[in-house]
């Protein structure tokens, strides 16, 4: 484990992205009081450079192997928004209507998922940025809200969205009502959203796509407790734990994001110490007659 260190003179740094050639961008407090954040790109060498912002406060969240990164940045008093920065410096590429978004996840051709509110500031999106193209929404899997993580080669987008209202129930003691989860989505050119389904519990997020369509996240069981999760369209949705040999002492809570050999990385428990973890998938044994 290696410190990547800080933008001076600050002494609070994060580190959110990296690519194939080890380039990392994430944020770092350029003041010791842990106010400020900009945005920074650290090479190989972990030598830090400050992206810059558009106002005051900058955060990068993904970097292609180009080098091109996109976060968010403020433009304006109160207004943040999804930017790139390339070598020519930081670019904003808008909002859908609204006063704010954000770039969470870029790929290879520049291609850009994220969320943005619309005309109504209670109202969030998810989108795909693209080239001659911009910002359009996703759309939502029945409901008012959505939110993008994670985009492929393919320009697949996941995330996760509300489903909707389900039902209204009364009682002589109360009114109330039983609102719709959010739940993992797949967002694909030609076909649109699909909802990815839940570990029994309910709610679900996607955050990361591989370029062979491996989706992963977490999940709620019906217990209440959060797992990791993989889909796929031949599988579908597999909690990831029950991969795991049994009293491995593991507990897997959160996966962030997998890579095109199927390794995942994430939160988990282990023997009740939270960890970072690495599940590599399993080998098919062949058997021969």
């Amino acid at each position: 484990m290696i410190d990547v260190a800080v933008l001076p003179p600050g002494n609070v740094s994060c580190g959110n992205g990296i690519n194939s050639g080890g380039t990392i961008c994430g944020h770092s407090f350029v003041a010791e009081n842990g106010t400020a954040p900009h945005a920074f790109l650290a090479n190989s060498a972990l030598v830090l450079t400050d992206l810059g912002t558009g106002d005051d406060y900058s955060v990068a969240f993904d970097v292609n192997d180009q080098g091109v990164v996109t976060g968010e940045t403020t433009r304006g008093v109160s207004d943040f928004s999804a930017c790139l920065w390339t070598p020519t410096g930081i670019r904003d590429i808008g909002t859908l209507g609204g006063n704010r978004s954000v770039g969470r996840s870029i790929n290879e051709s520049g291609q850009v998922a994220g969320e943005s509110t619309i005309d109504n500031p209670n109202v969030t999106r998810a989108f795909r940025f693209t080239e001659g193209q911009g910002m359009i929404s996703l759309g939502t899997l029945g409901g008012v809200n959505s939110s993008a993580y994670g985009i492929n080669n393919s320009g697949q987008v996941v995330g996760e969205s509300d489903t909707g209202p389900v039902l209204q129930l009364r009682s002589r003691f109360t009114d109330f009502s039983l609102f719709g989860t959010r739940d993992a989505f797949l967002w694909t050119e030609g076909i649109g959203i699909r909802d990815l389904g839940h570990l029994g519990g309910g709610t679900s997020r996607a955050t990361a796509i591989n370029n062979n369509g491996l989706v992963v996240g977490s999940s709620t069981l019906s217990n209440g407790a959060v797992h990791a999760f993989s889909w796929t369209h031949t599988n579908g949705m597999i909690d990831l734990n029950n991969l795991l040999p049994l009293f491995s002492g593991w507990i897997l809570v959160e996966a962030n994001s997998v890579n095109d050999s199927g390794q995942i990385t994430g939160l988990g428990l282990h023997n009740g110490a939270q960890r970072a973890f690495r599940l590599d998938p399993p080998r098919i044994v062949i058997k021969s007659d």
